[in-house]
């Protein structure tokens, strides 16, 4: 409690200084999934739209993340780049596109790096409770991406960069309007890159590489995407196709000794995503509007584990294939002062998986094991009601059901379904015009996923089939203040209570020491998270983003506590944004992380050191190019003092990296 109230006061200090830049309405209602009704209360969000997204110039989806407030990105030992919210696990992080959750269900995770930025509009970040139609699963927090959809007329952005290593991002799309009534956007993207580079070689003692270059960090990514909208007034139709091909190597834990442990030497030769998602809206008469979305996502992945860290004689291969059917059904009902809506979710997913070992290293000699084949329902139910309790108070009341099913679990024993209830309140009073509170609480419920619950990893871990849904209670108090058109602060004191929360442990069989994921006591976390901005001039804006955060395990049933995973103490983000000119425009950006600690290879608990980087942006426009837009050279400089950043031991994030390019940007 006395660091809570220490928290309280930083924040009060801080509130005068700083700022969120980002509250913009969405680009397109049709595509979202938790509608922002003005009469709707939700938990915190943030929202970026396209002109944030082009301010932090990203090149894959992954780097929009790295500088809001209570989020962080992280590469785990898998290679994947993946979202945290308030250092809650990532698989308690839920992602859409364009309404349809991007995880593939088997893993629960998506990997956010290898999917280009172009095609992003917009990004909704909520916070504590999600709203009851995300349904299962959004027990941390919700990332929905919303991608660009077409205006009035023509426009076309492209954008083309080179960089470190041979980086190269590439991406361009278009939007056209046909008729009244038709639209279409298409568009590609490429992410290529060498190596990543090392910040510090003695974080990677064991990494063979000579130089700054990230042995087996290699990347080749290819996406193309289409949407069609047709809107004939009460109703509208839009249907997407994203596909993406990856070819990629994956960083092998640096501080391990293969003499000893038995790191990770894989390849990813084959990832392939396919997802289509169509919406509709039908508006039902003046009191009745019905959305409906559905989801189709065909996922294929292809995982070579070799011996050593030459890449030369493999050891093993698993091919895994999903395919995932879902729709989710949202009915609004307008009775004045009242607003109901009552949501649905199904989804099922079905993995097959062969594993396949050589003894020689070739690939021609791998002989295969039998397929085994997964699967997993997904089913959730809820109503929310909107209503005003007084003149200016504002509440939002849900109830919900979730429910899981494995009914296909490959060579493993059959599982009991499992149930979770959830609710959600959340309260608004507008004490002035410029002066806001919300309050929230709510109950969410994630349920294991079947790799959790199934899955080896090629010999890495141990199955545990009776892992339970893990719960949390989470709770906010955000205070929204705007003093002046250059002044925008907002605070939030926030808290989570979970139970039966998936960590992983070390356990023997036999020789080998292996992870096993199992259901500890629960934790509490708590945090605060204030920011804002200053528009200290017509030309100067200053931003200033702090989120401190605490935590601990509940007991366990012999008394012991197990830390708390991968959670820094702190994240402080500082910057400056200057229009020099009307043409130019430079960025500046602090960022500054806490220590947080992890799990070694042999169970044993290791301090992470907080770092601070140093990130640059130069936008310069060159060119006005009639009925096109602009044409803009931009320049980062990311982490440019090389400071070692450690997420978890052994998988430092990248160094220095710098990239150069041009960009055109349409008309507004």
């Amino acid at each position: 409690m006395i660091k809570i109230l220490k928290w309280v006061l930083l924040a009060s200090v801080v509130m005068p200084l700083s700022h969120v830049a980002y509250a913009q309405e969405a680009s397109s209602d049709i595509i979202v999934t938790a509608s922002r009704d003005p009469q709707r209360v939700r938990a915190p969000a943030i929202t970026l739209d396209r002109a944030a997204i082009d301010e932090r110039a990203p090149a894959a989806i992954a780097d929009l993340f790295r500088s809001v407030s209570g989020l962080s990105i992280r590469t785990n030992s898998r290679g994947e780049s993946v979202v945290r919210v308030r250092g809650a696990e990532e698989r308690q992080t839920t992602v859409f596109l364009d309404g349809a959750p991007l995880a593939t269900p088997w893993d629960g995770r998506v990997d956010l790096a290898l999917l280009p930025a172009g095609l992003i509009g917009s990004v909704d970040i909520v916070k504590g409770a999600s709203p009851i139609e995300y349904g299962a699963n959004a027990v941390g927090g919700v990332v929905d991406l919303r991608t660009i959809t077409a205006g009035d007329q023509l426009a076309v952005q492209a954008e083309a960069q080179v960089g470190t290593y041979g980086t190269v991002n590439a991406s361009a799309l278009a939007s056209l309007p046909i008729g009244d009534r038709l639209s279409l956007v298409a568009g590609f993207g490429k992410l290529e890159r060498g190596a990543d580079r090392i910040a510090d070689p003695a974080s990677v003692p064991f990494d063979l590489s000579p130089s700054r270059r990230r042995t087996n960090t290699d990347l080749s990514a290819r996406s193309l995407f289409v949407a069609g909208g047709y809107d004939a007034g009460p109703v509208e139709l839009r249907v997407s196709l994203l596909n993406a091909d990856v070819a990629r190597g994956i960083a092998a834990q640096g501080d391990l000794n293969p003499a000893i442990s038995a790191p990770r030497y894989w390849r990813y030769p084959d990832w392939h995503l396919t997802q289509l998602t169509g919406t509709l809206r039908w508006r039902m008469g003046d009191r009745a509007t019905l959305r409906v979305t559905g989801w189709r996502q065909w996922f294929d992945q292809t995982i070579d584990a070799y011996r050593d860290a030459t890449y030369t004689s493999l050891r093993s291969r698993e091919d895994g294939s999903d395919r995932t059917s879902g729709a989710r059904a949202v009915l609004t009902l307008d009775a004045g002062a009242t607003t109901v809506r009552l949501s649905g979710n199904a989804q099922t997913s079905t993995h097959t998986q062969i594993d396949a070992r050589t003894a020689t290293g070739l690939a021609q000699d791998f002989i295969a094991s039998p397929a085994l084949v997964y699967r997993q329902n997904l089913f959730s139910g809820g109503v929310e009601v909107d209503d005003k309790l007084g003149d200016d108070l504002k509440a939002t009341f849900g109830v919900s059901v979730d429910h899981a099913q494995t009914p296909l679990t490959g060579d493993k024993s059959a599982q009991p379904s499992l149930t979770a209830l959830g609710f959600l309140g959340a309260l608004r009073w507008p004490v002035s015009p410029a002066f806001n509170i919300t309050a929230s609480l709510g109950r969410r419920s994630r349920f294991p996923s079947p790799r959790e619950l199934f899955g080896e990893a090629l010999g890495r871990f141990q199955p545990n089939a009776d892992l339970k849904p893990e719960r949390a209670m989470l709770g906010d108090l955000a205070l929204a203040w705007a003093p002046s058109d250059r002044i925008d602060v907002n605070s939030t004191v926030w808290f989570s209570d979970a139970d039966d929360t998936v960590a992983q442990r070390i356990v023997r069989v036999g020789t080998v020491s292996r992870r096993q994921r199992f259901n500890t006591s629960g934790s509490f976390s708590y945090g605060v998270e204030t920011t804002a901005t200053a528009r200290l001039t017509d030309d100067l804006r200053a931003e200033v983003s702090v989120a401190l955060q605490d935590g601990k395990s509940k007991r366990a049933s012999d008394g012991t506590r197990q830390p708390l995973l991968q959670r820094p103490s702190r994240q402080i983000t500082a910057a400056l944004d200057w229009n020099a000119t009307d043409d130019l425009d430079l960025r500046a950006e602090l960022q500054n992380i806490g220590p947080a600690t992890d799990q070694g290879d042999n169970g044993a608990f290791v301090r992470l050191p907080g770092a601070t980087s140093l990130n640059f942006r130069a936008f310069w426009k060159v060119a006005e190019l009639k009925n096109f837009g602009s044409l803009t050279f931009t320049a980062s400089l990311d982490n440019a003092t090389d400071a070692l950043i450690l997420p978890q031991p052994g998988l430092p994030a990248p160094g220095r990296t710098f990239r150069i390019g041009i960009r055109l940007t349409p008309e507004n």
